[in-house]
């Protein structure tokens, strides 16, 4: 049994929706879902979720700074009932905060793991349908989505810049030259490589609907999450 494109990206928004203000519940929820699908699912998206969350580690103890800091009066992991309740507030906040962005990040990883770019293409093209009643041309904007995607992962292999003075002591003063001496090397480079794109086409096959018994995954994801947000005691 293979899920439709379409329906991942359906579930990975239904998951993302429910985890922007997750309870202790619903948090739990979603580690047990990935736990299954690291356990049986043959995807392996894991590699990939690791350098995302390594690249993201100051961001998330700045949120984590930041709600220790600001110190909220209330949080959903620390309520009267729960066994968090002997954590301070701020700190109970900012832990919930960032380990739902850890699991809205290993689900981004598994989507885009689990599906080609053809296939996240094709089925964006496909959602995208109610847009042309609006007079918007969908093709533009997938277009744009595929070119964007690509860019992004040609700057992503780009060999890193290199000076022939980076190693002198008290080369790293002159902060500000550095800066845009990196910027303009960076910038040379993806005006280079639009340059070889151009005239390039763009093709990608048009999906079937979905079957009808395959949205019952997104509608049962987002009523195990309704579920999971009534229990409190976890």
């Amino acid at each position: 049994m293979t899920m439709h494109p379409v329906i991942r990206i359906i579930c990975f928004l239904v998951f993302v929706t429910c985890l922007s203000r997750a309870n202790a519940g619903q948090l739990f929820s979603g580690l047990v879902l990935f736990s299954l699908l690291y356990l049986y699912s043959p995807i392996d998206f894991l590699p990939r979720a690791f350098a995302m969350l390594l690249r993201l580690r100051w961001f998330f103890l700045s949120i984590l700074v930041l709600y220790i800091w600001m110190s909220p009066d209330a949080s959903p992991l620390s309520n009267s009932s729960s066994v968090f309740s002997f954590i301070p507030p701020g700190v109970a906040s900012g832990l919930g905060r960032v380990f739902s962005l850890v699991l809205i990040v290993l689900a981004v990883s598994y989507l885009l793991a689990s599906l080609e770019q053809n296939q996240l293409i094709a089925a964006i093209y496909w959602l995208a349908a109610p847009l042309a009643y609006l007079g918007l041309e969908r093709e533009k904007m997938v277009l744009r989505l595929a070119m964007g995607m690509e860019a992004v992962g040609k700057l992503a292999k780009m060999p890193r810049l290199k000076r022939a003075d980076e190693d002198r002591p008290g080369a790293g003063k002159n902060f500000y030259h550095r800066i845009t001496g990196s910027l303009q090397y960076y910038y040379q480079y993806a005006l280079g490589c639009a340059k070889e794109d151009t005239g390039r086409e763009y093709t990608f096959d048009c999906l079937n609907p979905p079957a009808f018994w395959q949205w019952g995954f997104p509608l049962g994801l987002y009523f195990l999450f309704l579920l999971a947000g009534r229990i409190n005691w976890i």
